[in-house]
């Protein structure tokens, strides 16, 4: 695998997507192994493919893990994490934990169906997060992670589709750079609020009636009222044939009578 042809690969595709491009010089630590990873994060074991450190433009790669991959979902793990070190260095002042992850995660197209599927049902079974929650920090399980990155995706893609109809996440990560304001409007409490409700009502309510739709254990019930309902339609209509087929026999009788 051509790391560096890959990596190249990702620069560019940031380059294109954010405003003022992307000059930095970006260094690749690639570590063998998980234990040499996470030594020289000094933290203990987590769930990481890398870590971008902005303040030193340098990416951590977590080569035990990076090694499953194939080419696509490499380059798309390197674009994630060079959009983490652009806005590291572009907005030194921080942003939202959930907001720069959603932001990294549309940058990659980090997102499928599986994912909106395990939302809908994490809303349904009511596990979601609120914003303030994942300002600072994601929880350390696996499936907390999972949840947690999923949601983040959701938000943002949310925020794009209310501000940013046209421009998309390009208009957004403009107004990050450029707007001050606009970034502390995300701390603030009461918008955080707000925007969590309008984030269930809006947006994640509609997809639990498609979760339960299209669920197996939904699908296998709408089949079987199917299979009854044309049970019954079928027997109907042999009940209204065989009804046919003895009026018929009994003219056939009747008329045989005066036949000679």
């Amino acid at each position: 695998m051509q790391i560096l042809e890959l990596a190249e690969s990702a620069r560019q595709h940031i380059e294109e997507l954010v405003p003022g491009g992307m000059d930095e010089r970006i260094g690749l630590a690639w570590c063998a192994t998980e234990q040499e990873f996470y030594s020289r994060l000094g933290s203990r074991r987590g769930h990481l493919l890398a870590v971008a450190v902005p303040t030193i433009r340098r990416v951590y790669l977590n080569g035990e893990k990076l090694r499953q991959l194939d080419r696509r979902e490499f380059r798309r793990a390197l674009v994630h994490e060079f959009m983490h070190i652009y806005l590291g260095r572009r907005i030194p002042d921080g942003l939202p934990l959930w907001l720069n992850e959603g932001l990294a995660m549309h940058a990659a197209g980090d997102w499928d169906f599986a994912d909106g599927t395990a939302l809908a049902a994490a809303s349904l079974f009511g596990t979601l997060f609120t914003p303030r929650e994942l300002s600072r920090r994601f929880p350390a399980d696996a499936a907390g992670q999972a949840r947690a990155y999923r949601q983040s995706y959701s938000m943002t893609a949310y925020l794009i589709h209310l501000r940013y109809p046209s421009e998309g996440l390009r208009g957004l990560l403009a107004d990050l750079v450029n707007d001050s304001n606009l970034r502390s409007l995300f701390l603030d409490p009461d918008w955080q609020e707000e925007f969590d409700r309008q984030w269930r009502d809006r947006w994640i309510r509609p997809t639990r009636v498609i979760l339960v739709v299209t669920s197996s254990a939904a699908v296998w019930i709408l089949v079987a009222a199917l299979l009854i309902t044309a049970y019954a339609r079928k027997r109907r209509q042999t009940k209204r044939h065989e009804a046919r087929w003895a009026l018929e026999e009994e003219f056939t009788c009747r008329t045989d009578e005066f036949d000679d």
